[in-house]
């Protein structure tokens, strides 16, 4: 099953962006990326939803029938299970995820699916993937170098993040 991710600034602008394509499909056939009239709508998709996450992030009580706040109501809790924000929005049989640092940066992935359209995600497997790339991002910034809300460029970055990818997201 194929993944866009995509870490997206404050400013609504890219960060990091990758696709992930797991090596052999379920049965053993070699699994192909998404389609290529999906593949050119990706960063669209992803970009779409930024409004549906910015509603979730904001609002005072998003699972009122938990009994939990909102995330910002949250803030002050030690976990960071508010952080993740579960499957937000759905394009023709995509799923898409997402993550909210309490920085205001923006972790959002498009999940590809089955032909059929029924995309199923595992939420404790994205939710890890989600909280290691955002410890992985924090060291990025603890990096002198680096510029908030500017692209990351570092290899070493984009190759642990595809290791994490492969150890969550293609089971």
């Amino acid at each position: 099953m194929p993944q866009y991710f995509a870490i997206i600034g404050k400013k609504d602008n890219p960060i990091y962006e990758a696709e992930f394509t797991s090596q052999q499909g379920q049965q053993g056939q070699l699994q192909q990326g998404f389609q290529q009239n999906l593949k050119e709508l990706n960063a669209f998709i992803l970009h779409a939803s930024l409004d549906i996450v910015e509603d979730l992030q904001w609002q005072v009580n998003p699972n009122a029938q938990h009994g939990k706040g909102g995330f910002l109501r949250s803030k002050n809790v030690t976990n960071i299970d508010n952080c993740y924000l579960g499957k937000v929005d759905h394009f023709y049989g995509l799923a898409i995820t997402a993550y909210v640092t309490y920085g205001g940066m923006k972790l959002v992935m498009i999940h590809g699916g089955p032909p059929n359209g029924n995309t199923q995600i595992d939420d404790n497997m994205v939710k890890s993937f989600y909280q290691e790339v955002h410890e992985l991002y924090v060291k990025t910034l603890m990096n002198p170098f680096y510029r908030l809300n500017e692209p990351i460029p570092s290899p070493a970055f984009d190759s642990r993040v595809r290791a994490l990818a492969r150890k969550y997201l293609n089971r």
